[in-house]
């Protein structure tokens, strides 16, 4: 009787499966909408169904690739990487997402000029330090775009040896191509999450060293372990804090087995955690200890009040509906984790981070990023267990749900354009030519960062970086001032010389002033202005 309920529940899972596998190419060509169907209740049933086909055993490695054909494999998926990601940098010079700027300020000058922001963790000191390497041998515009992308690159490469450590080279391939294909890990990349990107890097191959050692006992592997945790610190801290938090926890489950509680093990996790914070913690002596204190109160805050501090980023809804190609599979990868009771730091990663995104606290849109990760190499996991048990319908379900998340990935890429036109930075760069001791005012943040990056001035922004010397209150009678009084009282709290840059994108409060003895249009291209201040106090 067991047996035969056994056989309907793996039968309905598969036929599930299938018509799951088809709905989810319909909407990735747009024969209806994804937000039609309840997808993310259907792919929880199915996993469900799923857990009838995970072993209570692991198996060894079967149905190995051709040597030649892993190796194709494997540079066709890096190459996915690149194409998509070098996509939106065809005709276009200007680096994507909003960060731009501020990453060319930081890598031009946040060593040199040490600005508050920057020393409170605007970057951290390991970013700075790993960027000034790279500017000997490339310039910033590279930096930005294609080691960027190059960075993503190893971000995957982390991700294929991570799974084949803890698993097999094909399972790794099958999470490297769903790392490809990801739209949320492309978004990342838009949006230019670099330290983000390096910092998951770093985690990736910490936990594969780590997974190394327990695999071969040879301690090498835990100082690989160590140095790459304490480097993480010193170039992401968010990272870092997920990273340390599971390992903290890791650090106490993993010694017992077998029924019985190992207390050197823990004397041990223990040692190589205190040498991870040891490591982290030399980034940040002198100026930097700002950037490690200054965290505290946000991070408390977040979690006493959640839902207040997302982070710049897509909510949860949208995450659900853009990973629904590969939703399914990572539950049941999760399932077979817990069924076999392997809680290790794969799955106390994941736990943690759904935690964080799911009840909203610290920063928690911006740990979409690490949830997607996590659950891209729970994925392959389940991706893996339908291949072992039906080989030929598991690859063709895989085949149509990469090819449904190439899909839609490719259509982001291809519709992927700079915040801003040739014009706009244009305007923007003629700051460099006002006087080396000008001010330069953003009057909006859109273009705050942008005109950080290069006007290569000292710059003013709304409730950014170190010389704004007004509130939010203040900004906001200034954008809606409608006399030269209310401005002058606002601006001549800056000294002079003081240029201001009003974009096309925003509503130009000054143009009733311009021309007067306070205003003197500096240069204008289309409808992007720069004016001269020179109003006596």
């Amino acid at each position: 009787m067991f047996k035969k309920t056994k056989q309907i529940l793996q039968n309905s899972f598969y036929q599930l499966l299938a018509v799951y596998a088809l709905l989810i190419l319909a909407v990735s060509l747009g024969l209806f909408w994804k937000y039609s169907l309840q997808f993310q209740i259907f792919a929880l049933i199915i996993a469900l169904f799923g857990i009838s086909i995970i072993p209570k055993e692991s198996k060894e490695e079967s149905n190995k690739l051709n040597k030649n054909l892993h190796y194709f494999l494997f540079i066709l998926a890096i190459l996915l990487i690149f194409i998509l990601r070098a996509i939106p940098y065809i005709n276009n010079t200007i680096p994507l997402g909003y960060d731009a700027g501020i990453y060319k300020y930081g890598i031009e000058s946040g060593l040199k000029n040490l600005d508050k922001w920057i020393l409170q963790g605007g970057h951290e000191p390991g970013f700075l330090y790993l960027m000034q390497f790279f500017k000997i041998f490339f310039s910033i515009g590279f930096i930005l775009k294609w080691l960027l992308i190059g960075f993503c690159i190893l971000l995957g490469s982390g991700v294929y040896f991570v799974v084949k450590e803890f698993s097999n080279k094909q399972t790794g391939l099958i999470a490297l191509f769903i790392y490809a294909f990801s739209l949320i890990q492309f978004k990342a990349f838009w949006y230019m999450y670099y330290r983000n990107v390096i910092g998951m890097s770093l985690v990736l191959f910490s936990i594969y060293f780590l997974k190394k050692y327990e695999n071969t006992n040879k301690t090498k592997y835990l100082w690989f372990f160590a140095a790459l945790g304490g480097l993480l610190g010193g170039i992401h801290r968010p990272s870092f804090y997920i990273f340390g938090l599971s390992y903290f926890i890791y650090a106490f489950i993993s010694p017992y087995k077998n029924k019985r509680y190992d207390f050197k093990q823990l004397g041990e996790n223990i040692a190589y955690g205190l040498l991870i914070i040891a490591i982290a913690g030399l980034f940040y002596l002198g100026k930097f200890s700002q950037a490690i204190t200054v965290m505290f109160e946000p991070v408390l805050q977040g979690f006493i009040q959640p839902g207040e501090s997302a982070g710049t980023f897509i909510n949860f809804f949208t995450f659900q509906f853009s990973s629904l190609f590969y939703l399914p599979f990572a539950l049941l990868g999760l399932f077979c984790f817990i069924r076999k009771r392997q809680f290790n730091f794969l799955v106390i990663w994941a736990i943690i981070n759904f935690i964080i995104v799911y009840f909203q606290f610290f920063f928690f849109n911006r740990f979409i990023i690490f949830l997607d990760l996590v659950l891209i190499i729970l994925a392959s996991f389940g991706f893996s267990l339908l291949i072992e048990n039906k080989k030929k319908l598991g690859i063709l379900i895989l085949v149509v749900l990469l090819l449904s998340a190439g899909i839609l990935t490719f259509k982001e890429a291809r519709d992927s354009k700079p915040l801003i036109s040739e014009q706009e930075l244009k305007i923007i760069s003629y700051l460099n030519t006002t006087e080396e001791n000008a001010l330069v005012m953003a009057t909006s943040s859109y273009y705050s960062p942008w005109v950080l990056g290069y006007s290569g001035r000292k710059t003013i922004a709304p409730g950014l970086f170190d010389y704004n010397k007004h509130n939010k209150g203040q900004w906001a009678t200034f954008w809606t001032a409608s006399n030269l009084t209310e401005i002058k009282a606002f601006l001549d709290a800056y000294e002079k010389p003081l240029y201001i840059f009003i974009g096309k994108r925003q509503e130009d409060n000054l143009a009733q002033f311009g021309n007067t003895e306070c205003f003197r249009l500096y240069s204008q291209e289309e409808n992007n202005k720069i004016y001269e201040y020179s109003c006596q106090s």
